[in-house]
């Protein structure tokens, strides 16, 4: 059985936080931006109300099972406010977080070396 490599997993758990940052972020200003319609808003404050209330879909003692279904639940409000929300303020936002904050100037590359110390 291969072992995978311990930069590969640094480098996916990194992707993956960075693309939930920037969905977080497009949500928010999503939220704020007037283009937007009101029912379309109400998608995230009705999934936190589920994630807050008593009632689940799967209970939650069930160890596993019950915070998946929040997670699941959580997911896909995200997904739905996104697709339901006018592709116009979509593009705009996305163009505005991408132009305003580049991560690094264009066409330079930061080659660098790193090491992992194990406590």
């Amino acid at each position: 059985m291969k072992s995978r490599s311990p930069d590969k997993d640094i480098e996916r758990t990194a992707g993956l936080l960075g693309e939930i940052l920037r969905q977080i972020k497009l949500v928010w200003q999503l939220m704020i931006d007037p283009q937007v319609s009101l029912w379309v808003k109400l998608i995230p404050p009705i999934a936190i109300l589920y994630l807050l209330s008593p009632i689940d879909l799967v209970p939650d003692p069930i160890l596993g099972l019950g915070q998946l279904d929040d997670l699941a639940v959580l997911l896909i409000a995200v997904k739905l406010f996104i697709e339901l929300s006018s592709s116009d303020a979509v593009h705009r936002v996305r163009g505005k977080t991408t132009s305003e904050t580049p991560p690094y100037p264009e066409n330079e590359v930061v080659d660098a070396s790193y090491r992992v110390i194990d406590d």
